[in-house]
């Protein structure tokens, strides 16, 4: 049987949970965005005017928004993820909590 050791679990505020939580639903309807720093082109637009999906708002902590765009580019773009994690380790968080929003959104 194996053991697992709850204390040395990596941990996550409410908040940052409900960030995962936007992010899945940002997944869910095909609204994980390109980077921030992209304009977005005219035919994006169009798209997002045809089909109404909406471009995702960021959240207005920075640190929950890395959260948000860790968890959607995990499940669309890994290189963009990688880039991501760069930010969250910058922002504080461990290996192990990175790796735990990487098993949440696979």
């Amino acid at each position: 049987m194996l053991m697992v050791d709850v204390a040395a679990q990596p941990r996550l505020t409410t908040a940052e949970w409900q960030a995962v939580t936007v992010a899945l639903r940002d997944v869910e309807r095909f609204a994980c965005a390109a980077p921030t720093s992209q304009r977005e082109g005219r035919l994006a637009r169009l798209f997002r005017a045809v089909t109404g999906i909406e471009k995702p708002t960021a959240l207005a902590d920075p640190r929950l928004d890395a959260i948000r765009r860790f968890v959607c580019a995990s499940r669309r773009n890994v290189a963009r993820a990688r880039e991501i994690a760069g930010e969250l380790i910058a922002f504080g968080y461990s290996r192990d909590q990175i790796e735990a929003l990487r098993m949440v959104a696979v």
